[in-house]
């Protein structure tokens, strides 16, 4: 039977995880319900859904997203910038949209997912509770870890960012094939069943391991990366 622990603070959630072998962080519950998700049923949860992290506000020509804000919440807020309300516009169902928080789709890392590319294309800064308490660093720093057991705690993004999202897929409701983004010369690619890349490089996709899965095959999402942006 799962076990479901619910903490009353992010350094109690962070103790749990270090503690918890194979555990996992539950925001918006979107994970566990998806066909083929990385959580199995055995999976000890750590609830981080009723944490006060969620909301967006303007903090010195910044806006500060919290993790647990819904990708709803994202697309129909003023303050975001554009192209990322556009990322969070990307999960085409409502349902989804009101479930799914900015955290939870960023953390899990997934080459289809709708916020990576342009998060990290934004170069925005995060906040996270570790053992050592919390710790400002870059998204990209973070990301690059395979494997982190910190919790998110906001996303710090400049005010007023400009930048292009774009996707392609089978349809508005599929999975993109490729989606990616490009903000003040930085830019990130987010590839199905590949893996994803980001650098000041426009073709940083090459460095993408392409692979054949039900979105297309290696070479026609190779090409729809060079052309994508």
């Amino acid at each position: 039977m799962r076990s479901i622990f619910h903490p009353a603070t992010a350094e109690e959630a962070v103790k749990l995880r270090h503690e918890i072998d194979g555990s996992a962080y539950l925001a918006g519950g979107t994970e566990i319900m998806r066909l083929g998700s990385s959580i199995s049923s055995e999976t000890a949860l750590i609830d981080v859904s009723k944490l006060p992290l969620s909301g967006i506000r303007e903090d010195e020509g910044a806006v500060v997203i919290g993790a647990l804000t819904t990708l709803e919440e994202i697309r129909t807020s003023e303050l975001v910038p554009d192209f990322i309300r556009e990322a969070a516009a990307a999960a085409a169902s409502l349902q989804l949209r009101n479930a799914a928080t900015i955290g939870g789709n960023f953390a899990l890392r997934r080459s289809d997912s709708f916020m990576i590319p342009a998060l990290l294309s934004s170069q925005a800064d995060v906040t996270i509770m570790c053992t050592k308490g919390l710790r400002r660093k870059s998204a990209a720093e973070y990301f690059g870890k395979t494997e982190c057991r910190a919790l998110l705690m906001s996303f710090i993004i400049e005010k007023g960012r400009n930048g292009i999202y774009r996707r392609i897929g089978r349809s508005s409701h599929s999975h993109a094939a490729v989606s990616g983004a490009v903000s003040n010369g930085y830019y990130a690619y987010a590839v199905s069943g590949s893996g994803i890349a980001f650098g000041d490089k426009k073709d940083i996709w090459n460095e993408i391991d392409f692979r054949d899965d039900l979105t297309g095959s290696a070479d026609y999402k190779r090409y729809l990366a060079s052309v994508l942006l």
